[in-house]
């Protein structure tokens, strides 16, 4: 693929354009799936996976090219940085690299149905947990339930970052929420914000999961997913026993199973 243009967003985030080398040409790629780019080091290939903010695919927007919004890791004393993010950042318009794809077990269809490891589920009400540039999968399926009039899904996100000038893509985001109301709601939660910051401060837990999440859904025949992406720790030692101790409280009140 041939790098068209490299757009800056902030000190450390580019949007870089390429192009399949053909206007008809389609990505390939599912909603909420990724790609894989590689680099041919001097012994070795290397390889990262990426999910597109543009085209929003299943919108009719494709015309040959895709977009990533990429974090630059630059190196410093304490670590060497991200490899491939630097290579990225360091590449002229008109250079090459190669794409593997797709990637990702995940898939969206459309009217609140995914395809999950090779199996169809419905979901009604969406909340996606999402940690620094975790949020470009997000993206993807807010976009398209968004650009689908017909689509009733509704979606509530906590985006997690270090402070303001690490929310990706946050213009678009909160430009969603104002047009759709109805349907997408955001929080953006900072663990280091300026003291001018008004919104939400600390990381995430389980009490502010509980105050902008969907809640568990005990109701025959619907159904409320959660989906996450972001750093391990958020993940694992927040999230993940936040969403379990929830689901026990609601679903099994009475009994000590730690369920998710």
């Amino acid at each position: 693929m041939t790098l068209l243009k490299k757009k800056k967003l902030s000190e450390d985030t580019r949007c870089y354009t390429f192009s399949l080398g053909d206007k008809t040409k389609k990505l390939g790629l599912g909603t909420c799936q990724h790609l894989q780019i590689g680099f041919h080091m001097a012994d070795k290939m290397l390889m990262r996976s990426y999910t597109p903010t543009q085209p929003i695919i299943g919108a009719d927007t494709e015309d040959g090219t895709f977009d990533l919004v990429i974090k630059t890791y630059f190196p410093t004393d304490q670590q060497p940085g991200g490899a491939l993010s630097n290579i990225l950042d360091c590449m002229e318009e008109g250079e090459e690299v190669e794409i593997r794809g797709p990637t990702g077990d995940i898939k969206y269809i459309g009217d609140g149905k995914f395809q999950i490891f090779d199996q169809e589920e419905r979901f009604e009400n969406i909340t996606l947990i999402l940690g620094g540039s975790g949020i470009t999968p997000g993206y993807q399926l807010i976009a398209r339930v968004l650009a689908t009039a017909s689509d009733k899904t509704k979606i509530k996100v906590i985006d997690a970052n270090k402070d303001e000038k690490s929310i990706l893509l946050r213009e678009d985001l909160d430009k969603f929420a104002q047009e759709h109301e109805d349907k997408f709601e955001i929080c953006h939660i900072l663990s280091h914000p300026s003291d001018d910051w008004k919104g939400e401060k600390g990381h995430v837990d389980e009490d502010k999961i509980k105050q902008f999440g969907y809640a568990p859904e005990k109701e025959s025949g619907k159904k409320n997913a959660v989906f996450l992406c972001g750093p391990p720790a958020m993940i694992q030692k927040a999230a993940m026993p936040a969403l379990r101790n929830w689901v026990s409280e609601i679903c099994f009140p009475f009994s000590n199973e730690n369920l998710c």
